[in-house]
């Protein structure tokens, strides 16, 4: 896993490079010129300072397709500040000067709580999830929404998108159904809720005997 930043200020970098250091998390700095290649692993966070934002740096919408959590950086903590990111649809807002403690904090957690990529491969086939061991029926609805994620691996995938995906059917309610399967048939798979962005499919799921 990988913790992104773009536009911070050089002393902030710096420590979040140290924070990163310390949790063991790799730090890469977007750079307009490699064209934001992401680099290998899974995206964990990304911190965007907002007020110094370049026209060619990655807009949230970049961030969020790439998965992880998107964090505003903002020169100071204000109510108005605060709401406008998060109205752009980041998930989290920190204000500069950045605090190695926090940070620390931040990231522990967020690696605690966030599986690895690296997750048993599931088959979805003839209205059935399957393990290498068990198998359980899925509804359409769970179905719709698997293929949705899978389709968009290390993505997130915003509520509107998989309501459609379910045929309107509750999306907190199929989640949660899909997370108890995932468990009853040794899945290492997980799906991830994203505060006010969306859902995040940690694993592979597949058609048929792909």
């Amino acid at each position: 896993m990988y913790a992104l930043a773009q536009s911070l200020i050089p002393a902030d970098l710096e420590v979040l490079a140290e924070a990163c250091a310390e949790v063991g998390l790799t730090l890469h700095v977007t750079d307009p010129a490699t064209g934001h290649a992401p680099p290998p692993g899974a995206l964990l966070v990304s911190f965007h300072r907002v007020a110094a934002a370049r026209p060619d740096d990655l807009s949230v919408a970049d961030l969020k397709r790439r998965g992880g959590y998107p964090v505003a950086v903002l020169d100071g903590v204000s109510a108005t500040g605060v709401l406008a990111a998060v109205t752009a649809g980041y998930g989290f807002t920190l204000a500069s000067p950045l605090r190695r403690s926090r940070l620390v904090e931040t990231l522990s957690y967020l690696k605690t709580v966030t599986p690895s990529e690296n997750t048993q491969v599931l088959t979805l086939a003839n209205g059935s999830l399957n393990s290498a061991a068990k198998s359980l029926p899925v509804t359409d609805a769970e179905a719709g929404l698997l293929r949705l994620l899978s389709g968009r691996p290390g993505q997130i995938v915003s509520r509107e998108e998989l309501t459609e995906a379910t045929g309107g059917e509750d999306v907190n309610k199929v989640t949660s159904v899909l997370k108890q399967k995932f468990l009853d048939i040794d899945s290492g798979a997980k799906l991830l809720k994203i505060p006010h962005l969306g859902f995040r499919l940690v694993g592979t799921v597949r058609e048929g005997g792909e």
